[in-house]
């Protein structure tokens, strides 16, 4: 094993990143960390516009232009940073602080121990021991930047010279239980302070109350159909030809035309392959536009790509995330039986590239950023079916990442029209929702659990349907509590 590369950050570390590096860094821009526990020593000059790129709770990464005096210790300008990456341990029913250092150790190892060696011929890229160079074939590494003390040891940054496209495959090589989060190359990271007290979800927190016929609606959601759709997701379906749903696999293009073509059976006004990056299968995007505030979009959201167990081919991810596709095909379903019309604008997007780095949220979220486009609420499903035996029905929104206000309104609609469902918070993460909220949209996410994720195939190839704990009365609690936001927020019309 070939030691990892530490470096040495404090809170506020300037880092260099390479003129010729494989990332779209511009020449002689640097990385600042800044850590919210501890007191802020940079200065911020006059006539440098320093970019934030990143937020991860208490640390904010910034991206520095050649503009700037660079007062503090920095590296010299190297390839290893032209790329970050944030990895994070993801929280898991029964953590101790062993297992949280155990995870550290075991992901500094695998990024000592990790390259990607892309053939300059045919574009192929494979996994290697971090020492092998062959011939004139280019070497992808990655290193570890040692953080501050007082970061969490269930986080851990890494530094890259590999182009975007190339560190998905850095995945494999990394726990299970680890979320990737790569740092913005370019643009501006701006989450909601706060909503206007003007915004429409503001004003409907105000407003809201109860509707029998918004209930009549919920009430149409049906196990029957979520047990076929998720079953033919996973192969356990008689006929159903996916072995995986990996965004880097040929099925992952299979799904998305399978999706496309169910939600064009479900009356779509539009259904768009988006597809944003080689090698990966599309994002599906169905739209009903709005009748009476088409420019004001409401998004619900879900991964239809899946993740299995490290050398096995098999990646049902029945509950991680064929349970929250399937309730985006419910929601569809229901808006065609009952010829739904809306107010704003209804997205429906099922997106790949999540488990590698949210990278397909990331690129619509970017899309409708660039196009100015009004997002009045982005709210995503990942994790919805896992039920731990004894334990009651529950809606879960996030600890962290979010847009309160949103959350907050959402808790009460799901109050309202899933009663029998025990609504509170979670600290897992990571899924798309963050790709809008970076963005500035407001943003949140449903989960199946309060707490730690319990589900113990969570990231592994026995995430199917027919096991222990995966329960369609918990599928059909969360699928009706998204159903009913997005329907108000939407302002269906029968």
């Amino acid at each position: 094993m070939v030691c990892s590369s530490i470096l040495s950050v404090s809170a506020a570390l300037m880092l260099a990143a390479s003129a010729v590096a494989v990332g779209s860094i511009p020449v002689s821009t640097h990385w600042e960390f800044a850590d919210a526990k501890q007191p802020r020593t940079v200065e911020f000059q006059l006539g440098c516009e320093k970019e934030l790129r990143g937020i991860y709770e208490d640390l904010s990464i910034y991206s520095v232009p050649e503009s700037c005096e660079v007062q503090y210790y920095m590296l010299p300008a190297v390839q290893m940073y032209s790329n970050l990456i944030v990895l994070e341990r993801q929280q898991l029913e029964g953590d101790s602080a062993q297992d949280i250092q155990d995870w550290n150790d075991s992901v500094q190892n695998a990024v000592a121990d990790f390259a990607m060696h892309v053939e300059s011929d045919n574009g192929n890229t494979a996994q290697l021991p971090f020492g092998i160079i062959r011939d004139h074939h280019k070497l992808c590494r990655f290193t570890t930047i040692d953080l501050p003390d007082t970061q969490p040891k269930y986080r851990v940054l890494v530094g890259s010279d590999c182009a975007a496209e190339e560190t998905p495959f850095f995945m494999d090589a990394l726990p299970s239980n680890t979320e990737i989060l790569p740092v913005r190359t370019q643009g501006f990271v701006e989450p909601l302070a706060t909503l206007p007290s003007d915004h429409p979800i503001a004003v409907k927190s105000k407003s809201l109350k109860y509707r029998k016929s918004l209930q009549a609606l919920v009430d149409q959601v049906d196990v029957k159909t979520l047990e076929k759709d998720v079953t033919w997701l996973t192969g356990e379906a008689p006929g159903s030809p996916f072995i995986t749903r990996s965004s880097t696999s040929k099925q992952s293009q299979e799904v998305a035309e399978w999706l496309k073509s169910q939600f064009e059976s479900y009356g779509c006004d539009t259904v768009e392959l988006m597809p944003y990056q080689a090698r990966f299968g599309p994002n599906v995007i169905c739209t009903f536009k709005g009748t009476e505030n088409p420019d004001e979009h409401v998004i619900i959201g879900a991964h239809h790509d899946s993740r299995g167990s490290f050398l096995n081919n098999r990646a049902p991810g029945a509950d991680d995330d064929g349970s929250g596709t399937s309730m985006l095909l419910q929601v569809a379903r229901i808006i065609k039986a009952n010829n739904l019309v809306f107010g704003r604008t209804l997205v429906i997007s099922a997106f790949s590239g999540e488990e590698q780095g949210l990278f397909g949220s990331a690129a619509l979220a970017k899309k409708l950023k660039q196009a100015g486009t009004k997002i009045t609420m982005m709210i995503q499903g990942d994790m919805l079916a896992y039920r731990k035996p004894g334990e009651p029905v529950q809606v879960a929104f996030p600890a962290r990442y979010h847009t309160a206000e949103l959350s907050s309104l959402l808790r009460n609609v799901t109050e309202l029209y899933v009663p029998n469902a025990v609504v509170g918070t979670t600290g897992a993460c990571c899924s798309d929702h963050q790709s809008f909220w970076e963005n500035g949209f407001p943003a949140t996410a449903f989960f199946e659990r309060n707490g730690p994720i319990a589900d113990p195939k969570y990231h592994n190839s026995g995430d199917l349907v027919y096991r222990e704990g995966y329960d369609f009365e918990q599928l059909s609690a969360s699928t009706k509590a998204m159903l009913a936001s997005v329907f108000e927020v939407a302002e269906f019309k029968q």
